[in-house]
């Protein structure tokens, strides 16, 4: 049982966690293969967020059970929807050996000694630590081969009446400022090209600095990072509306590294939405907030979330979300259809009362929106040359990167090129997902 395969769902900071999986396991002389077939161990990190990354671990199960091989081999689930979970699901699906919730990962080279030995359906949970993993060196055996990602943070405070986040996380943890150098160098050593600093809200970061005794903030926090390392792209996400403090947006400005683009999610257009929502900000508040951060950087990519057919939300209220997007311009929007969470005060206040086929017509007007907002935003392009870190190739020969602001760069070259080589683009056409040209110069 030496062999262990790890299957990420959901968000960044899930892909940081089974990073952090793969060190605790290798150092206990295990190791990571990228094939359920060749694992003795099969992981299931999985997500909380929405209910369809419950059903996603659902159907994975049910896969695996119809598969005798596959179920047959050690099955564990971790990630935070193993924070909901109870001894039920071992009735469920009685194949499953080990749930672990984020908090106690640390455990799992005894927990699957303890498979080894005969025990079974063994359930580790432990909610609102401080735990995180600071002392871990991420193997990067998951992550592609450009970014890099670390968690600076975990849990959230706010609780926003829709989110499960600070059930499955807990409160808000940081992490010391000297344990992300030490990750940042090591990132560095690796050869990526850029970092991404992960946190549910990363603007409320907050750390005391052990040698000087000074208070760090998120905005210390990114330029130290930023000056740390100053030959790698530094992006972070996701901020909150509520805690983005303009100090942030001068730092971005003042350090060239710094990606140009900020992820700030609205959710509505709609006050009265957002008060139900609990997100602590009114419409005006934001688009004051957006007129503010596009002054200081005007080329700013701004991307923000939308959620649409959250409970009672009317006709009226979705067409002020639409409003507000054509007014604001966002450079991109993710887009979701509102899922009802258990243990949410939605849960306990709300009645999910927008009917299915509503919210997923909603969420493609949104959608549609958003397309013909970003095309007619890449059209500026057009004829210029952009800079670009070169990310893969796809089967047809053609190169995909990313530029400074966030913007997707697809282009072809006469010459062979390198992952993580830095190239010009010459922009030729463009579409709703990206920039397409060739290589004008290395």
């Amino acid at each position: 049982m030496n062999h262990f395969y790890i299957e990420t769902y959901g968000c960044r900071m899930n892909i940081c966690d089974s990073e952090v999986i793969v060190a605790i396991l290798s150092k206990a002389g295990m190791k990571y293969v990228n094939s359920m077939s060749d694992a003795d161990v099969i992981i299931l990190n999985s997500c909380s967020v929405r209910e369809d990354g419950h059903n996603k671990i659902y159907e994975r199960l049910t896969e695996i059970r119809k598969n005798a091989n596959l179920a047959s081999k050690v099955i564990v689930v971790t990630g935070c929807f193993a924070s909901l979970l109870t001894d039920k699901l071992f009735k469920q699906y009685d194949f499953v050996n080990i749930v672990v919730n984020p908090n106690c990962y640390r455990q799992l080279p005894d927990l699957l000694q303890q498979i080894r030995v005969g025990k079974d359906h063994l359930l580790k949970s432990l909610m609102d630590s401080d735990e995180m993993y600071g002392d871990i060196l991420p193997q990067r055996v998951i992550e592609d081969r450009t970014t890099a990602a670390i968690n600076v943070m975990k849990g959230c405070n706010q609780c926003c009446s829709y989110c499960i986040e600070p059930v499955t996380r807990g409160h808000e943890h940081c992490r010391d400022v000297e344990s992300v150098l030490k990750e940042c160098d090591d990132i560095v050593s690796l050869g990526y090209r850029e970092i991404t600093l992960v946190g549910h809200i990363i603007d409320k970061y907050h750390s005391i600095d052990s040698k000087s005794g000074k208070n760090i903030d998120f905005a210390e926090l990114l330029k130290i990072v930023a000056e740390r390392c100053p030959e790698q792209r530094i992006k972070f996400l996701s901020s909150h509306p509520l805690f983005f403090d303009e100090r942030i947006a001068q730092i971005i400005l003042s350090h060239p590294n710094i990606m140009r683009v900020v992820h700030l999610p609205v959710q509505s257009g709609a006050n009265k939405v957002l008060r139900r929502m609990d997100r602590g900000y009114t419409k005006e508040q934001f688009v004051e907030l957006i007129g503010r951060l596009r002054r200081v950087i005007p080329d700013l990519t701004i991307i923000t979330d939308v959620m649409v057919g959250f409970c009672g939300e009317s006709h009226e209220e979705f067409e002020e979300t639409v409003d507000l997007v054509k007014s604001l311009q966002f450079d991109d929007i993710n887009v979701f259809c509102f899922s009802m969470r258990s243990r949410t005060k939605a849960f306990k206040l709300y009645a999910d009362d927008v009917d299915e086929e509503e919210k997923i017509k909603r969420a493609q007007t949104v959608k549609d929106l958003r397309d013909s907002i970003k095309y007619q935003k890449n059209k500026r392009f057009l004829g210029q040359r952009i800079g670009v870190i070169v990310e893969s190739k796809d089967n047809l020969g053609r190169y995909y990167g990313r530029d400074l602001f966030h913007h997707s760069v697809y282009f072809t070259s006469d010459i062979p090129l390198a992952i993580n080589d830095k190239v010009i683009a010459l922009v030729k056409e463009v579409s709703c997902q990206g920039l397409i040209g060739n290589v004008y110069s290395i």
